[in-house]
């Protein structure tokens, strides 16, 4: 330990001392070594000058306190002594730190007691550390860093006031302690920046220009400390602390730059740990905002047009540069990089950026030059000599990353094997629960599995698998950082056979997604977090399959499947047996959970006012997931709760076929198949088809649908699906259920569920045939998102009694901007001439607020209107009203005990999507979960003149039926339709039900 150290080390054993007032902490061995070295560093008879001096003052104010508080309790003639010895030097500085007592002894003696220094004296010192901290950030060097650390405490100890100028130099002072922290990465040092800049807030008022450099230095230490342990309440309030600072700064302020710097890195960081794309956005935006106010020349220019590049190259740079956001990304850092030439300290972030970039293009357009250029200057960002430790495990993951990819681009195995080595470094480098540990493994891991065999550094597939389970443990990281890590040591495993490793693997990461897509973000966002994961359930479950594993598998595809639907039901669920045991949590609970679901998802208009609303409401939103996650902990302790809106177990969820065999289709590279769940048992029917191949006939299947000019060629492409389908998918399931024959005009109908995942989703299984045979003839088929969603549906409460209730008709003809419907009139009139007690809304009378107020006190609802999918993005489903769409997630937000049955006659309302296809997102499935039982939908657009019939067979069925079914009613339709127009196959084979 140096002076230095040892000075640290004694004012903590100080402030243990003034915590507790137990003076044992001032005794003992080590301490007592402490002193004896900290006495003897100095010669006390010597004359001190300039940062010696400083240095002198401070470990004698330390040591005098030490061994005056010992003397005080033990009566020690040599602590005394020593306490006599040194208390003179204060005399010349700061008398106000001498005891009073001991002070009256020096000046009855004729001590010399030096006036308490000027507020100019004690600014010029804490001047003297800032311009030794400049020297340190330009050159690299440590030594101006423990120099201006002895002037900050000098200019601080030296002053009786709690005034700015003390603010000032513990501000300072906690600038100095930060920077050193990242260049030597000693964690001390950033507890003590904590500590200080802390200690400089009572000191100043709220309107003093002291404040806005206490708020942007304490952000700047918060953010290194989340870096440090990932505790995302530190980032939490460095944002809202920053954000302060940048827009509370006035324009002509110094340090408003800086502010908006600090900011900038934190929303970065906010957004890497939570996926929260406003975060981004205003990242880059505060960055551009920074560059522009930094004049040429300065300092700090370089570093802040990285920050912006950074940015530009992130996932909120693609919305504002589109393809171009790369070229943009590497024209700044071009610019950047002659301003940190040779040794500068701020190069080799610059061109280990610059490299990551460049990978990124080159990822793009396939330019080996942008390879090589990466390659050479993630290098030359690793070889120079003036790396902060910090920084270092970043650049040698750069360097590995850039090795990596040119190692797999130019077939060479010794660049993959420098990469390997170079990653090992870093691992070694960085503690165990550092939160930057897992992207190094995961690099690691994928490193490992692409050595060929017998390289000096193969291990091979174990210890790939290995070293990404080790990523997906640090508990520091982001959620989705781990579940990647895990998914990856899944895809591994599966490789290589071991598929009761990969299932383990795939768990694992379908644990760590649930946590990332948390309830403190937008749905948006969290949309975006699963579409980052498309074939994690399928391949879950697939290898649970292989391994024997059926039941598990059946909860796998429950646990990943359907995640944002299983949030919104969370606000549905039966508390009952909880309010029993505890009614002030479920009450609490369900406050929160309801206040989640009203909050506002949508974009922002950037308007001053509309801004810091949604800042607003993102920050409410993440208080209140974290009050939610507090309460379920309480929640799970209490008796029979452990498993409290977790993902069901395997008993649970077989309720679901009490009624009936579900089958769950799987799709997977690992193996497509179906498991028939029964209230008895779960079957696995392998299915004879590959992933690619099922893939192909989704394409064409697709694309008859969108388009084929000629209605032949689209009817021949569906009727050529619906055989291959029956084929391959429907007919083996229903021979294992044994519904293995048409059921005969007098025979009893059985009833079924298809609960397909991934690219089934987009297929029309129920109505797979061929001219022989169909499964229209064997069995009456419903559709369900979820198991979940089909047990809450069979379980909801009985409706309230003693209101009034009816039917809803919505009937658009005409809607602005769309093609006319002029069959939607004469469907709406005859289902009003059969329920004229129906409340019939059409034309400009169809208005998103009129028709959700109406939903409130209905029963049964009927849309005969315009509906569109986007299958890309499928939460954008909506009907197309007067006003403007009703979205899935307008409808799906209503509370609606009455509803039973809805008939969505218009597109696409069924319809799965591309992305997100496991999250079976489709508008029927918002009606469903918005309160009604049963809902008919279509899986494609429908012929609005044969609408009308489809609907008045169906209500037809419905009137002779005691109870109703309107799966059977549906079925018994479509028959019809096919019976009356065999070859319209387009017609009638898209309309579904889904509900229990």
């Amino acid at each position: 330990m140096n002076v230095q150290d040892l000075a640290f080390a004694m004012e903590k054993r100080l402030d243990e001392y003034y915590r507790s007032g137990n003076p044992s902490v001032l005794r003992g061995k080590q301490v007592e070594e402490q002193a004896h070295r900290l006495f003897f560093a100095f010669d006390w008879f010597a004359s001190f000058a300039g940062i010696e001096a400083a240095r002198a003052f401070n470990v004698a104010v330390l040591l005098a306190e030490f061994h005056y508080r010992r003397c005080l309790h033990e009566d020690s003639q040599e602590d005394m002594r020593r306490a006599m010895y040194l208390y003179p030097v204060l005399l010349q500085t700061a008398s106000h730190l001498v005891p009073d007592v001991l002070l009256n002894h020096y000046r009855d003696n004729g001590y010399w007691i030096a006036d308490t220094p000027s507020e100019d004296e004690l600014l010029s010192r804490a001047g003297q550390a800032g311009k030794l901290l400049k020297e340190a950030e330009a050159t690299g060097a440590r030594q101006p860093l423990d120099d201006a650390v002895e002037w900050c405490l000098f200019a601080a100890r030296a002053n009786p006031r709690q005034d700015a100028v003390l603010a000032e130099a513990l501000v300072t002072l906690g600038a100095v302690f930060t920077r050193r922290y990242e260049y030597t990465d000693n964690a001390e040092d950033l507890e003590r920046a904590l500590h200080v800049i802390a200690k400089a807030v009572p000191a100043i008022s709220e309107d003093d220009p002291v404040r806005l450099k206490v708020q942007l230095n304490f952000g700047h230490a918060l953010i290194r400390k989340f870096h440090l342990n990932g505790d995302l309440q530190l980032l939490d309030q460095a944002v809202k602390m920053l954000r302060q600072a940048a827009y509370g700064a006035p324009p002509d302020s110094a340090d408003r730059a800086a502010a908006l710097t600090n900011l900038s890195a934190a929303l970065t960081a906010w957004h890497g740990r939570t996926a929260q794309t406003d975060a981004a956005v205003e990242a880059i935006e505060v960055q551009a905002e920074a560059v522009r106010s930094t004049p040429d020349g300065h300092p700090d220019l370089a570093s802040r047009m990285v920050n912006l590049a950074a940015g530009i190259s992130g996932q909120a740079g693609r919305d504002v540069f589109g393809d171009d956001q790369y070229d943009a990304a590497i024209a700044v850092l071009r610019k950047a990089l002659p301003l940190v030439p040779g040794a500068h300290p701020g190069r080799p972030r610059c061109q280990n950026l610059l490299a990551s970039v460049l990978l990124r293009r080159f990822a793009q357009s396939q330019d080996s030059r942008d390879l090589t250029d990466a390659v050479e200057a993630s290098n030359s960002a690793l070889e120079a000599g003036t790396v902060p430790d910090y920084l270092r495990p970043t650049l040698l993951t750069g360097a590995a990353e850039a090795l990596s990819t040119y190692a797999k681009h130019f077939e060479d195995p010794a660049a993959l094997t420098k990469a390997v080595k170079l990653l090992r470094k870093a691992d070694r480098l960085l503690p165990s629960s550092h939160p930057d540990l897992t992207g190094v493994l995961t690099t690691l891991g994928i490193a490992l599995r692409e050595l060929p065999v017998g390289t000096a550094d193969g291990a091979g597939r174990a210890q790939a698998i290995a070293t990404l389970l080790r990523a997906a443990a640090v508990p520091t990281a982001p959620a989705s950082d781990r579940a990647l890590a895990a998914s990856l040591a899944g895809d591994t495993a599966a490789d290589g056979q071991d598929f009761i490793a990969a299932a383990d693997s795939y768990a694992l990461a379908l644990e760590q997604l649930e946590l990332a897509v948390w309830h403190g973000l937008e749905r948006p966002d969290r949309e975006n977090l699963i579409a980052k994961f498309p074939s994690l359930v399928t391949n879950a479950a697939a290898c649970a399959v292989r391994a024997g594993q059926a039941k598990r598998a059946v909860e796998l595809l429950e646990q990943g499947r359907g995640i944002l639907l299983s949030q919104a039901l969370e606000t549905r669920t039966d508390t009952r047996l909880l309010r029993t045991q505890a009614s002030h949590l479920a009450e609490r609970l369900e406050q929160v959970l309801e206040e989640l679901e009203q909050l506002s998802d949508g974009p922002s208009d950037f308007t001053v006012w509309e801004t810091n609303e949604r800042r607003h409401a993102h920050s409410r939103r993440a208080d209140l997931a974290k009050q939610r996650d507090e309460l379920l902990a309480e929640i799970r302790a209490l008796p029979k709760q452990s498993r409290f809106l977790r993902a069901p177990s395997f008993t649970t969820l077989q309720a679901a076929a009490s009624s009936g065999p579900v089958a769950l289709l799987i799709a997977s590279a690992h193996g497509c198949s179906a498991l028939l769940l029964s209230d008895a048992s779960v079957q696995v029917v392998p299915l004879a088809v590959e992933v690619a191949e099922l893939a192909d006939h989704v394409v064409a299947f697709l694309d008859a649908l969108g388009n084929q000019p000629s209605p032949r060629k689209m009817r021949d492409t569906l009727v050529k699906s619906l055989a291959w389908l029956w084929k391959t998918v429907t007919e083996p399931v229903l021979n294992a259920l044994g519904n293995s024959k048409p059921v005969a005009s007098d025979g009893q109908w059985s009833r079924m569920w298809w609960c397909p995942t991934g690219l089934f989703t987009l297929l029309p299984i129920h109505a797979a045939g061929n001219q022989a045979d169909t499964a229209l003839d064997r069995v009456i088929s419903s559709y369900t998102p979820t198991l979940r969603m089909l047990l809450h549906t069979r379980t909801r409460p009985e409706p309230p009694n003693g209101h009034d209730t009816g039917g809803l008709i919505v009937s658009l003809p005409t809607t602005p901007d769309l093609p006319d419907l002029p069959a939607a009139a004469v469907e709406a009139q005859n289902l009003h001439q059969r329920h004229p007690d129906a409340m019939l809304l059409t034309g400009p009378a169809a208005t998103r607020s009129a028709i959700t107020a109406a939903l409130t006190d209905c029963t049964w609802a009927h849309f005969a209107c315009h509906g569109r999918q986007d299958i890309g993005r499928p939460s954008r489903g909506a009907l197309m009203l007067h006003d403007g769409p009703l979205t899935l997630w307008d409808i799906a937000s209503l509370r609606l005990p009455h509803a039973q049955l809805a008939f969505l006659s218009a597109c696409e309302t069924s319809r799965g999507s591309v992305v997100l296809a496991d999250e079976a997102i489709s508008f029927a499935a918002g009606v469903q979960l918005a309160g009604f039982q049963h809902v008919v939908g279509t899986l494609w657009t429908i012929d609005d003149n044969k609408a009308p019939d489809v609907a008045n067979r169906v209500y037809n069925e419905l009137s002779r039926q005691d109870p109703h079914d309107p799966a059977a009613a549906l079925h018994s339709a479509v028959r019809a339709m096919r019976t009356q127009h065999p070859l319209a196959v387009f017609n009638w084979a898209g309309y579904v039900h889904i509900g229990p």
